[in-house]
């Protein structure tokens, strides 16, 4: 009887032994004052998030806006009149001439009572009882009748052929008397700028060029 008491204990032994093995550890016991030891719970840390860098804004370059160009002054008008409505003439104007089909360049003197043509080729010749003349001016052959004879300077017997062209200088257009003279040029005189013009010797070409 006492082996089968004592085989019983030594069984009883084991399993308490493998009971308090399967437990685990006992949590500590922290004393508090005045009072019981209450157990301690474990500190579950949390885990550290490092913070996300955002990208710095790209910086814009800063745009500086154009300057503005400044207005250009507007060109002081051409006076081509006098307040009375006379036309001003330079020292020198383009004259459109329908004998020669073209603009010419004249001079313009005040100074001069009879305008006078350059012309080359000179031949007197009769039409219908008239006198008539045949001439070259600027390349241009043309045949007129004669309007007057002027006398040869100091006693010559030589007479200077008159004869009437139509010019046309802005807004004149006037059929008006030239003296052939022996050359090149033209010259308008105080018979073409009388009543309707003014001469401005320190200007050159105030007026257009007529249309044709």
């Amino acid at each position: 009887m006492r082996i089968i008491a004592a085989c019983i204990a030594a069984v009883l032994l084991a399993g308490c032994a493998q009971q308090q093995v399967s437990r685990g550890p006992e949590p500590k016991l922290e004393p508090e004052v005045g009072g019981e030891a209450k157990p301690v719970e474990p500190i579950v840390s949390e885990p550290v998030i490092a913070p996300v860098s955002q990208p710095e804004p790209a910086v814009k370059p800063e745009i500086k806006p154009e300057p503005k160009p400044e207005p250009k002054p507007k060109p002081a008008p051409v006076v081509t009149k006098t307040q009375d409505g006379k036309l001003i003439l330079g020292a020198e104007e383009w004259v459109w001439l329908d004998s020669a089909k073209q603009h010419v360049r004249v001079k313009v003197d005040s100074d001069v009572k009879l305008s006078t043509i350059g012309v080359t080729d000179v031949q007197e010749f009769e039409r219908d009882g008239n006198d008539w003349i045949k001439f070259k001016t600027s390349g241009h052959a043309v045949e007129l009748p004669v309007e007057r004879w002027l006398k040869g300077k100091n006693g010559s017997k030589e007479r200077q052929a008159v004869v009437k062209l139509r010019a046309k200088l802005g807004e004149l257009n006037e059929l008006t008397e030239f003296a052939l003279t022996a050359g090149k040029g033209i010259v308008l005189g105080i018979n073409f700028i009388r009543d309707v013009a003014i001469v401005d010797g320190t200007r050159k070409y105030v007026q257009p060029k007529a249309k044709k």
